[in-house]
């Protein structure tokens, strides 16, 4: 199953409870006090639906395939085969995720620069694709690291300001060389 099948089925499983939980209440519900637990009960589904879509949009989003692509955009002054692919279905993760409003001003930032770095990949353009690929690479681990303490519970930092914003040096390229599934 891939990552975008993944978060389609989580977002229909996550609509499909709350219908049902709230079906389950329309049609026998005796009490208010068994009306209210069915709604905590629907407010957690939710919640663990909206969790599960993020936890599984982390893998389509993996700051390390930006690490690969950047690193042939810039170093080798091309754009690899797959990444129109690869970058087209990170975009499409990013609109459909029904993100919480502490991560928004990160998936606006983040979204702006990934556009960015399309468009300069629809023209097969690696020049114009250099700026945009660097800070991609950079947002691509701000955002992960914001998704992660959002799910952890922690407070979630304010984007970055993109002013001399580079990407972290990872271990070793050889490490992190493929971008396919």
């Amino acid at each position: 199953m891939t990552a975008n099948s993944r978060l389609r089925f989580l977002t229909l499983f996550g609509v499909l409870v709350a219908i049902g939980v709230f079906a389950l209440a329309c049609a026998g519900v005796g009490s208010s006090d068994e009306l209210q637990q069915l709604e905590r009960e629907a407010a957690l589904n939710a919640e663990a639906a909206r969790r599960a879509q993020i936890v599984a949009a982390l893998e389509p989003l993996n700051p390390l395939r930006y690490h690969h692509l950047d690193a042939i955009i810039r170093n080798e002054g091309r754009i690899p085969s797959d990444a129109l692919i690869w970058a087209t279905r990170a975009e499409s993760v990013l609109n459909w995720v029904d993100w919480p409003q502490e991560l928004r001003p990160h998936v606006e930032q983040y979204s702006e620069w990934l556009a960015s770095l399309l468009a300069a990949m629809h023209d097969d353009d690696a020049e114009a694709a250099s700026e945009p690929s660097r800070i991609t690479h950079a947002l691509a681990h701000t955002f992960e690291a914001a998704a992660i303490a959002w799910l952890e519970g922690r407070s979630v930092p304010e984007p970055p300001a993109l002013a001399g914003l580079e990407p972290p040096q990872h271990a070793s390229h050889d490490e992190h060389d493929t971008m396919s599934d």
